[in-house]
Order: structure tokens, then C-alpha cells, then sequence
């Protein structure tokens, strides 16, 4: 089957294949609410028929918001939103009683790239000294927030999520693995698997 290429292949055309189809794969704009909407192109809710409060932070890029429908004032919850060029996936964790949490989409197509931000609790030793002699005279552990950060895929078609590595991109392309590959070459091969399926989807349509 002619997407089983190797990962060398899909480095070496994958920027033509931007610069010439990129801009014909970013779905439209709107709300989304299943996996399967997304896959299908297909939204929702358009921006004209959604009122709420939605913002993009400048460091996590992520956006915050909610959203209700501007004729009932019901509350939408969508899986994804489309946005003045980009996309962000609801976060399953990051969220509470007042805002959703929209992880943005690093690459949108037969297979997503998303980052994921996740804070958890570390335990910091510390020691104070005495003045006079510079000996400790008290040993504790304080707790912290430290902050990681998780590339992963998504296939919307089935509702997939695994985290991006060469194993699981092998997986799910049929590229040669390769276990040495950085992130950055990875989000490149998906790049251009995409723009393959988006091309021959257009092939198809037109035959």
C-alpha cells in the first residue's frame, strides 16, 4: 500500500508538500463536538451561532473559555475548536466547574499532535543554619508544583490518543521505526502522512 513509506521518505518530500497543501487540510472554523465531526470536516456549531468568552494565553497557548449557544443559552461543551486558523482539543484533565481547557493542535489531519501541560507535586528538601556555628538545626521537605509537558497523537477517525514516539508513529503510519528520530522529525512525518491521505482524499473525489 503506497502510505507504507519509511520515515526517510516522509522527511524528504514533507516540506514541498506543505508549502503546496497546507492551508487545504485545516478543517474549518466552528465548535466540534465528537471525534467523528472533526474527521468528517463537519462542525457543529458555527461562530455565528455560539456567544460565551474564550481567550488564547501567550504562554501555554492554550485556550480558556465557554461557550453557549447564542439562541437557547445552553452551555457547549465541543471537543475541539476551530479558531482564526488554529485548533485546540479539550483537555480531559485540565478543567474545573467554570472553564475549559483547549490544548492546542500542533498538526490536524488523519493524525493530530497536540502538547499537554500537566503540574504535579514534588517534594523540595530544605535546611536552615544556625548563624553562629553554620550548622543545620532544621531538615524538612516543603511541597512544590512542577510543570511537564507531553507531546501526543490523536486519530480522530477512531478516537485515538497515544504519545508521540517513534514506536507508536511506526505503528500508526506503517513507517520504518527508527529509534533514534527526535520529536521535531516525527511532527514532520505526520505532517506529510497527512497531506498524503489529504491529496489522495482529493484524487479520489475528483475520479
Amino acid at each position: 500500500m503506497y502510505w507504507r513509506l519509511t520515515i526517510v521518505l516522509f522527511l524528504g518530500i514533507s516540506e514541498i508538500l506543505f508549502a503546496q497543501s497546507r492551508s487545504r487540510i485545516i478543517p474549518p472554523e466552528g465548535l466540534y463536538l465528537h471525534a467523528s465531526s472533526l474527521s468528517g470536516q463537519i462542525p457543529e456549531f458555527s461562530w455565528e451561532s455560539v456567544s460565551g468568552e474564550w481567550y488564547v494565553g501567550e504562554e501555554d497557548h492554550y485556550l480558556r473559555g465557554r461557550f453557549y449557544h447564542a439562541g437557547s443559552g445552553d452551555l457547549i461543551r465541543p471537543l475541539v475548536v476551530c479558531l482564526d486558523g488554529g485548533c485546540y482539543l479539550l483537555d480531559p484533565v485540565r478543567t474545573d466547574t467554570t472553564t475549559y481547557y483547549y490544548a492546542p493542535l500542533i498538526e490536524c489531519g488523519t493524525i493530530c499532535v497536540y502538547r499537554i501541560e500537566r503540574q504535579y507535586p514534588v517534594q523540595v528538601p530544605i535546611r536552615a543554619y544556625n548563624p553562629a556555628n553554620g550548622r543545620p538545626f532544621l531538615e524538612t521537605t516543603v511541597e512544590r508544583s512542577s510543570t511537564s509537558e507531553q507531546l501526543m497523537m490523536w486519530r480522530p477517525e477512531s478516537d485515538e490518543h497515544a504519545l508521540l514516539s517513534a514506536a507508536n508513529y511506526s505503528n500508526w503510519t506503517g513507517a520504518e521505526e527508527q529509534s533514534t528520530i527526535r520529536e521535531s522529525e516525527l511532527i514532520k512525518g505526520i505532517r506529510t502522512y497527512n497531506l498524503i491521505f489529504a491529496q489522495g482524499g482529493r484524487s479520489q473525489n475528483q475520479e
